[in-house]
């Protein structure tokens, strides 16, 4: 297989590096099965809200929406806390509420559907790095996580159809075995491009 190497791609041509990982970026961010981090109880979204109500600070949550939602989450807001205030289960009951709520709206925010308050659980590798590179100031984690991901996929697609074209008129099994292949690497290169020009499919409107 060919040596394809994203440190020296960086090294050799730093515009080229940087085109690589905006056209992963908006891959993912464009696919439909994007991971929503944001819809789960230890997600950033149900920890502001949880947060608002300890504290009191509405604009702790406030942020997470746009401006359509600013009213409802405000009059959820002030129905939780006076619940939330009496402690115990109460507080418990009102926490979930608006943690649920503020997801609701903050997905409302972004143009997206709201399946439900999903449990804690840990952040997937790209998502993890993305977060710590935020804490830290480090992005180059980041750069190189997307870069070698980028480059195992495209690559397996590529050898893979550059394989299959050396028997391709050997039968119509083995052609359509070629054609398979080559339909999936040419789709996944040129999807990938066209997320390029398209850039994130959306973000939180706030006007």
């Amino acid at each position: 297989m060919r040596n394809f190497n994203c440190t020296n791609l960086h090294q050799r041509n730093a515009k080229g590096f940087f085109v690589l990982l905006l056209i992963v970026m908006f891959w993912f961010a464009g696919s439909q099965d994007v991971y929503a981090h944001c819809d789960r109880e230890n997600g950033p979204v149900a920890v502001a809200a949880k947060d608002a109500l300890k504290t009191g600070d509405f604009e702790k949550i406030l942020i997470w929406v746009g401006e359509d939602q600013e009213q409802e989450l405000r009059e959820k807001f002030q129905q939780s806390l006076e619940v939330f205030q009496n402690g115990g289960k109460s507080a418990q009951l009102a926490e979930k509420y608006f943690m649920e709520t503020a997801v609701r709206l903050h997905r409302a925010a972004e143009g997206m559907p709201f399946e439900g308050l999903k449990p804690a659980s840990p952040n997937p590798p790209d998502i993890e790095s993305a977060e710590r590179a935020l804490e830290t100031g480090d992005f180059e984690p980041v750069k190189v996580l997307l870069c070698e991901k980028l480059e195992k996929e495209a690559l397996k697609w590529f050898e893979e159809t550059r394989a299959k074209a050396e028997n391709k008129n050997d039968s119509v099994a083995a052609g359509r075995a070629w054609v398979n292949n080559y339909v999936k690497y040419i789709t996944y290169i040129h999807t990938l491009y066209k997320a390029i020009e398209a850039g994130p499919p959306h973000g939180v409107d706030v006007h």
